[in-house]
């Protein structure tokens, strides 16, 4: 084999490898992107469960206060009658 051979087998050998390494850094790439994807779901999931159980408890809160005021006002009443 005569040295002009050798160098085009070397670079042809070189640009696969540097296309491989090329591509398979594009695929990384891609499932990175996807499992960050899937991490920002699940996340954005979580954060609307707990808004969501946020304004059950809210719901709650607002409900038992006007129970409590209810009751003040009826208390109030009888202090007023008493007096």
């Amino acid at each position: 084999m005569d040295i002009q051979l050798i160098g085009v087998i070397i670079v042809a050998v070189t640009v696969v490898i540097v296309v491989v390494l090329w591509g398979g850094m594009s695929i990384a790439r891609t499932q990175i992107s996807a499992d960050q994807m899937q991490k920002y779901e699940k996340l954005a999931e979580q954060a609307i469960t707990a808004e969501q159980k946020a304004a059950e408890e809210q719901q709650k809160i607002a409900v038992a206060l006007e129970d409590m005021r209810t009751r003040l006002a009826t208390i109030e009443k009888l202090l007023s009658e008493v007096q």
